[in-house]
């Protein structure tokens, strides 16, 4: 038993939202494969323009233009229904063109579970859809939206056969299987789970739903993983919501967190962040600058990102990650249960991560971001990265403390005054500068000296990188715990004392202060700038 050698479907723009359902799906579990989509002209654009590019090798075949705007009714009045679906031998053919074998599956699929129980030695592989009888003599005994093939001359003899079907493109499916009763195989319950299988069977619905459990983190059907549900989950009739619902809890439960956000960027039609309405007048109140300021350029500069308000107090990517942007576990509270993953924008994920995992949840580092990125990114678009003499500072600090946690770490006995070329270290709320001058001070000097803030992470440092300016990391500073971490003596340069200070600098040449500086500029441009970050934010969640 192996995986298919390609996959393949057909879609019009009438279903391109369940289409991103079905690649972005496929992608987190057969990373990279083959993938042969005959689509129309307005399908292939969208799917061009998704962020993160999808994780497959897509090979288009736009043929379907005819039918573009037509739906089901609309094609059957005009008695093209059969010639549309038969489309699907057109891009079964295709695919065995370049491939070994190809696994044909409807658009309304989502994966669940690697596929890898296709025997091979066989020429094609059929799914029954396990119902009553007098179902399948209306509607035929397998299903049309999930096929396997190997040998070249199945679509033909299958287009041959539709002609006379008693249902369209399924019914036919059985003189194939007669014609192929020695060379082929049926897949087994636990793939092609759909609606029908609950409530056209010979059991009740509930018998069926009963056999739906969690085994190792994962959905299983009679003891099986699941590996992928047929299901239009747009639509609002009972069966299919009653269905659907079905298999969300489960997904839930298990904290499939990659499955629940492709499900929610097929239905919303966008990635959808949301961030908590204010102000407020409790521990929740936020200023709405750092990471909520990013999400407004984020969505900006990506079509396919909108922000929502939510009357929840966290930050979320759909219903099912949280965007953890609170500077401690102070905010830590009974909600981030309700979710599959908790994304640690500050803290260190083996201190504050570690305490979260204590209670069951899911964490991963996340990014970091500037106090305010409008200012950042404006200063970014709007001046050049400055080179080594073009800098007239050699090592600066700009900080203040205005809580007992800040002032630990920055009133100590450690004179770091001394050594640099500018320190400025205030106390209260007021600041010596305003942030265009405490950015521009960043920008034209070489090194910037990195101390812990009120969490162990620090807006100072992402804001260094994003001018090149190399930071100078102290050893309470966590900055290791970044989704993509930057790394010492490539970023930036490690001291934790002001004696050693002038000596490690003293060793550094220009020419590998000028690869530092270029490699941070490049790290933030990469995972926080908004017109690159989001796709490599996602990358990550969905194949890291």
């Amino acid at each position: 038993m192996v995986e298919p050698s390609s996959f393949c479907t057909m879609c019009t723009y009438t279903c391109y939202k369940e289409l991103i359902g079905l690649l972005l799906s496929l992608s987190i579990h057969h990373p990279g494969a083959n993938f042969y989509c005959m689509v129309d002209t307005k399908t292939k654009e969208v799917i061009d323009k998704i962020t993160p590019k999808i994780n497959l090798n897509i090979i288009f075949n736009i043929a379907l233009d005819k039918y573009t705007g037509l739906n089901r009714q609309m094609m059957e009045q005009l008695n093209i229904w059969s010639e549309f679906q038969m489309k699907k031998a057109d891009t079964i053919s295709n695919a065995l063109k370049n491939e070994h074998d190809t696994l044909f599956l409807d658009t309304d699929i989502i994966i669940l579970d690697k596929i890898n129980d296709i025997d091979n030695t066989k020429d094609i592989g059929l799914s029954p859809h396990y119902i009553r009888k007098c179902d399948t003599d209306k509607f035929g005994y397998y299903n049309g939206g999930c096929m396997w093939v190997k040998n070249k001359n199945i679509p033909e003899l299958w287009k041959k056969y539709t002609e006379t079907s008693r249902f369209y493109d399924q019914a036919s499916l059985e003189d194939l299987a007669k014609d192929y009763k020695n060379s082929m195989f049926e897949f087994p319950k636990n793939y092609n789970f759909s609606w029908w299988r609950v409530f056209q069977s010979d059991l009740s619905p509930q018998v069926i739903a009963s056999k739906v459990n969690i085994q190792n983190n994962s959905i299983y059907y009679e003891n099986e993983p699941l590996k992928f549900v047929h299901t239009h989950f747009n639509h609002t009739d009972q069966p299919s919501v009653q269905f659907n619902n079905l298999i969300i809890n489960y997904l839930h439960k298990c904290k499939k967190y990659k499955e629940l956000i492709c499900l929610d960027r097929m239905l919303k039609d966008k990635w959808i962040i949301k961030i908590p309405k204010q102000p407020r007048n409790d521990i929740w109140n936020h200023d709405n600058t750092s990471f909520r300021e990013l999400a407004l350029l984020l969505q900006k500069n990506n079509p396919d990102v909108k922000i929502e308000l939510t009357d929840k107090v966290h930050c979320c990517l759909s219903e099912s990650i949280i965007l953890y942007d609170r500077p401690t576990s102070q905010w830590f509270n009974q909600d981030l249960k309700q979710y599959s993953l908790i994304l640690l924008g500050n803290g260190d994920i083996n201190i504050e991560g570690k305490e979260l995992q204590k209670h069951g949840l899911q964490v991963m580092s996340w990014i970091f971001w500037p106090r305010r990125p409008f200012i950042v990114e404006k200063l970014l678009d709007n001046n050049k990265i400055l080179n080594f003499e073009e800098r007239k500072t050699g090592s600066i600090f700009i900080g203040n403390f205005e809580n007992q946690v800040q002032e630990k770490y920055r009133q100590t006995n450690q004179d770091w005054e001394s050594v640099l070329d500018e320190y400025h270290c205030t106390a209260g709320t007021k600041h010596k500068f305003t942030q265009e001058e405490y950015l521009n001070k960043l920008h034209n000097s070489k090194y910037g000296l990195c101390l812990r803030g009120y969490g162990s992470k620090c807006h100072r440092e992402v804001e260094l990188m994003a001018f090149g300016t190399v930071p100078i990391i102290t050893e309470a500073v966590s900055i290791d715990s970044y989704m993509d971490p930057p790394k010492e003596n490539v970023h930036y340069i490690r001291c934790n004392n002001p004696e050693n200070l002038k000596t490690i600098l003293t060793n550094i040449s220009q020419e590998q202060w000028a690869i530092m500086s270029n490699n941070c500029y490049e790290w933030y441009q990469k995972n926080v700038y908004s017109k690159n970050s989001f796709k490599h934010f996602l990358a990550n969640i969905l194949y890291n």
